[in-house]
């Protein structure tokens, strides 16, 4: 199996948030690559996410994807990844079920509080999606895979809408097509 390609290195996300530079990286890792492939990979569309993986392995970033990555992409992933790393931090599945981390010099916090940081992060990690989306379609043009990802089922379109609410305000910026509802699940025939 390849390594995955992550958008953000370790000392960018120590530098740039309030994780404690204790924390083993290898418990960041894979909330960095969740946090890319449901939060970022769907507002770019799976031909651009993966043009911009190429180029990282590849130490070839265009100077609209360095751009992209830098100015945008990551403050979006770094808020998307505090509001998801509460709990995977503090819960680890062990052969005893699912427990929670604790400390003889500090105390664990109860779910609630852990509900309410990741609550105050995922507010501003969607703050950061919008502006993603935003600079996305007003420079779609120095980005030709966002504005022509491709077709096949397996190719994801992408999602120009940000918030992620409980309530059903309609689809009020795109009319989506009949093979597109059909591949996320809208019609089931």
């Amino acid at each position: 199996m390849a390594t995955p390609v992550l958008f953000i290195s370790e000392s960018y996300l120590k530098d740039s948030t309030l994780l404690h530079e204790n924390i083993d990286f290898k418990y960041l890792r894979p909330v960095i690559i969740m946090c890319q492939d449901i939060n970022v990979q769907p507002k770019l569309g799976s031909t651009l996410y993966d043009e911009i993986k190429a180029q990282i392995v590849a130490s070839s970033l265009t100077t609209a994807n360095q751009t992209l990555l830098d100015d945008y992409i990551q403050p979006c992933l770094r808020y998307w990844i505090e509001s998801e790393a509460p709990t995977a931090i503090s819960y680890k599945f062990l052969n005893k079920g699912l427990m929670q981390q604790s400390s003889e010099n500090a105390s664990t916090s109860s779910l609630d509080e852990i509900n309410f940081i990741s609550q105050k992060y995922r507010d501003k990690a969607e703050w950061y999606t919008e502006r993603l989306v935003r600079f996305l379609c007003e420079n779609a043009s120095d980005y030709p895979a966002y504005q022509s990802p491709g077709s096949g089922l397996d190719v994801i379109r992408p999602d120009k809408d940000v918030y992620s609410t409980g309530i059903f305000l309609g689809n009020r910026y795109r009319s989506r097509s009949l093979q597109d509802k059909y591949r996320d699940g809208y019609i089931d025939y």
